[in-house]
């Protein structure tokens, strides 16, 4: 779902006046993803740049402009990894997840934005076969969401999925089930769909709707040199911030497409480049309740969002066994 973009009656926010400790969060971030070295798995750390662009509604009115920069990294720890006596995967793995986005924003879009979010989470997964067809993936965990002035008890956000995943075909799965969040200031229960198609060959073409949002293909040029074509990538950040006394969620939900070139530099670690268009870049404030929720679906006109801009990525990643 995307949430609703910020309507216009938010522009009142207070600025953010603490200093930006913008070296040690990106350190901190590097660390998260990279303590892994130490232990098994896999995982990546990137460097992503939108450039300056316009804050306008449908109606053309502009609120200013801002660029973004943001630095991510994640990291898949296997836990225990078997196989049943039919060969079915049962495991239980841990996720780590970090992300720091710097906003450089001008005019009204610096009251409509913070200056800077950090995202920090940590997910217990477990996946195991019910059947020949039907298999069950479960996941809980949680994680700080906040701006880097705003970090408190407040900002831990809990969450938790459980998903029938049903195989159709060797490489297609659907499936359907329940995500637990208590993002809203009270746990909801909302639906979740699962769809992942993968078709292997001289042209890899991957649907992904597992986590966000991805179809791509790629293909590989030779032993060390891939190339790969992201035609739709979501992805996005959130925040629990303090509005005029009162507890919100604010998010920004990113949609982009891109040609993502990667070297690989040994059987473990490879770079990658991406080079594209951030088509959307939405944002959200709602209240921390039920009606703050239904209030994101709702579309108006005078929502600002984002202009499409150029978006640029480098990145590293890396298996450990």
């Amino acid at each position: 779902m995307l949430p609703a973009y910020l309507p216009q009656d938010y522009i009142c926010r207070k600025h953010l006046h603490i200093p930006m400790k913008t070296n040690s969060v990106i350190l901190l971030v590097l660390w998260l993803a990279a303590w892994p070295f130490c232990c098994r798995g896999q995982g990546y750390i990137s460097y992503d740049y939108l450039p300056e662009s316009s804050l306008k509604d449908d109606l053309g009115n502009e609120y200013g402009s801002g660029s973004l920069m943001m630095v991510s990294g994640r990291y898949n720890l296997p836990l225990s990894v078997r196989h049943d006596d039919k060969g079915r995967l049962v495991a239980w793995s841990a996720t780590v997840n970090a992300a720091y986005g710097v906003f450089h924003n001008k005019g009204q879009a610096r009251e409509l934005n913070p200056d800077n979010l950090l995202n920090a989470s940590l997910n217990i997964s477990h996946i195991r076969p019910l059947s020949d067809k039907w298999s069950i993936i479960a996941s809980v965990g949680g994680g700080v969401y906040a701006p880097l002035d705003g970090v408190s008890m407040k900002t831990l956000l809990a969450n938790g999925a459980i998903i029938f995943v049903y195989k159709l075909r060797k490489n297609l799965d659907l499936g359907i089930g329940a995500g637990l969040t208590n993002s809203y200031g009270i746990p909801m229960i909302l639906p979740m769909m699962y769809f992942s198609w993968r078709n292997a060959g001289r042209y890899e073409l991957k649907v992904d709707m597992s986590s966000g949002m991805k179809v791509s293909v790629a293909t590989w040029l030779n032993k060390k040199l891939k190339l790969e074509l992201t035609a739709l990538d979501m992805d996005g950040m959130s925040a629990v911030m303090e509005v005029d006394g009162k507890s919100k969620i604010y998010s920004t939900v990113m949609l982009r497409s891109y040609i993502s070139p990667s070297c690989q530099l040994s059987r473990k670690t490879a770079v990658y480049l991406g080079v594209g268009g951030n088509w959307i870049r939405g944002i959200s404030m709602s209240d921390r309740s039920l009606k703050g929720f239904l209030n994101n679906f709702k579309n108006d006109e005078d929502e600002p969002c984002f202009r499409p801009t150029l978006r640029l990525t480098v990145g590293f990643r890396y298996t450990l066994k």
